[in-house]
C-alpha cells in the first residue's frame, strides 16, 4: 500500500502542475525572503514566487511521530509527508474544497511532526482514536485525516470520534482529488 500512496501523490502532483500551468501560465505564491523553499523556481516582478511541487531525496521519515506517541504509526503517513516539498495546493474531493498540507522546507517538515503529535495527543486526552490529518477544509472545525487503525481517509470534526469515510485507502483518496485553482 505505501508504494501505492507514493505513485498516487506523485500523479496529483503532476496533475495539479498541469493544471495550474494550463490556467495561470505556472504556479505562484507569495514570496517570503525569510521562509525560503527548495520548490522555489523564481521570483517575478510582483512579489510573486514561482514554484513547483520538488520530490525529496532521500524521503524523510516520522519514526519520531511514533516513538513520541509509543505507537505504530501507518507506513502512509511518512509516504504522503515525506516525499515531496510543495505550497499550498487546492482540490476538490466530491464537491468538498481541500487544501492538501505538505511541507515548505525543512523547518516546516519538523513543525509539522509536531503540529502532528500535538493532535494525536489531544485526541489521546479526549479518550480517541488516533488520527492524522492530511488536508485542511474551509470550516476550522473539520481536517481531512488518515485513520491510524484502518488507513481509511476521513472528514471528521476536530475532537469527535470517528468521521465520515471518504475513500478506503489514502491511495483511493488522492486518485479522486480534482485540481482546483490557486
Amino acid at each position: 500500500m505505501p508504494d501505492q500512496v507514493v505513485s498516487s501523490l506523485s500523479h496529483l502532483m503532476a496533475r495539479w502542475v498541469s493544471y495550474q500551468c494550463q490556467r495561470n501560465g505556472g504556479v505562484w505564491g507569495p514570496s517570503d525572503p525569510d521562509w525560503d523553499s527548495p520548490c522555489q523556481t523564481g521570483i517575478t516582478d510582483n512579489g510573486l514566487t514561482a514554484w513547483r511541487p520538488l520530490p525529496r531525496h532521500p524521503p524523510a521519515v516520522m519514526d519520531n511521530i511514533a516513538s513520541a506517541l509509543e505507537i505504530t504509526v501507518r507506513p502512509e503517513l511518512a509516504d504522503f509527508y515525506g516525499h515531496w516539498f510543495a505550497g499550498a495546493m487546492a482540490f476538490s474531493f466530491k464537491g468538498i474544497r481541500i487544501e492538501l498540507i505538505q511541507a515548505w522546507n525543512e523547518a516546516d517538515y519538523l513543525r509539522l511532526q509536531e503540529n502532528l503529535i500535538g493532535h494525536a495527543l489531544m485526541q489521546r486526552r479526549l479518550k480517541l482514536a488516533p488520527t492524522f490529518f492530511i488536508a485542511a477544509t474551509r470550516q476550522d472545525t473539520h481536517l481531512i485525516s488518515l485513520d491510524n487503525a484502518t488507513g481509511a481517509v476521513l472528514f471528521e470534526r476536530v475532537g469527535d470520534n470517528g468521521g465520515a469515510i471518504l475513500a478506503p485507502s489514502l491511495s483511493t483518496f488522492l486518485s479522486r482529488l480534482e485540481p482546483l485553482p490557486q
